[in-house]
């Protein structure tokens, strides 16, 4: 093996480490996310993740909140919201809910008989409750072959591919974090996540090409501006009292 190829399987195995950590800590309530979501460079919304406890269970509530201009009487508004609940390092249970302009849809995931039974646009599926869904926060996803697609209610292959390590902009400062191409289905999709396997960062294009792209933000910073309608409109990003990560 020459020097590149012992260079990337390190990177690999420190990966595969995140990821073994993310997923034991889920015993826990990991640290709460909370991003700025812009468009060509412009904000455009937020984007926040919650951890809590329900009995024996981890609950995490998502949600990401868009408003577009695009005209000078009327805002294009996207809103996704997700709650998804964890029993042993395994997706329990998921509710979804998507409003894309004036369209709504909604994808439902229940344990059944020890499958996922996903009920969605794509119709009822039972699926593996090893699949994770396409939510990023758990850096586990990396080392899968397909998961559960939290927009189309059925599952997307993967081909994750790390290209590289780029430096973050973050509460005054920077954090390293590696940018992988998650690929396969989702072949415009990058996402970051640092050394200790936090989730950083989000790029994909929308349906006009443009490029949408997700920057963390630490808790100081989004608690003084959840009176701002930027952050207000999200409810996700109301209740966070958490220490972020960052």
């Amino acid at each position: 093996m020459d020097k590149a190829g012992w260079l990337l399987a390190l990177m690999l195995l420190g990966a595969a480490a995140q990821a073994q950590a993310t997923m034991t800590q889920t015993a826990g309530v990991p640290a709460s996310l909370a991003f700025e979501v812009k468009r060509n460079g412009a904000v455009i919304g937020t984007h926040c993740v919650a951890f809590s406890r329900e009995s024996e269970r981890l609950r995490v509530d998502i949600m990401m909140d868009l408003q577009l201009p695009i005209a000078l009487w009327f805002d294009y508004r996207y809103r996704y919201s997700a709650i998804e609940w964890w029993q042993a390092d395994r997706l329990d249970a998921l509710r979804v809910q998507i409003e894309d302009g004036a369209e709504q849809s909604r994808i439902d995931g229940d344990t059944r008989a020890g499958r996922l039974e996903v009920d969605g646009p794509q119709g009822l599926l039972r699926l593996t409750r090893n699949l994770l869904p396409s939510n990023h926060w758990n850096v586990a996803v990396l080392h899968e072959s397909q998961l559960l697609n939290t927009l189309t209610g059925g599952t997307s292959a993967l081909d994750v591919t790390l290209e590289g390590r780029d430096s973050i902009p973050l509460a005054g400062g920077e954090v390293e974090a590696d940018r992988y191409l998650l690929g396969g289905d989702l072949a415009d999709t990058r996402v970051w996540y640092d050394t200790e396997g936090l989730w950083r960062g989000l790029e994909f294009s929308a349906r006009d090409g443009s490029v949408i792209r997700l920057y963390p933000r630490d808790l100081a910073a989004v608690s003084t501006a959840t009176t701002e309608p930027l952050w207000s409109r999200n409810a996700v990003c109301q209740k966070l009292t958490g220490p972020l990560s960052g």
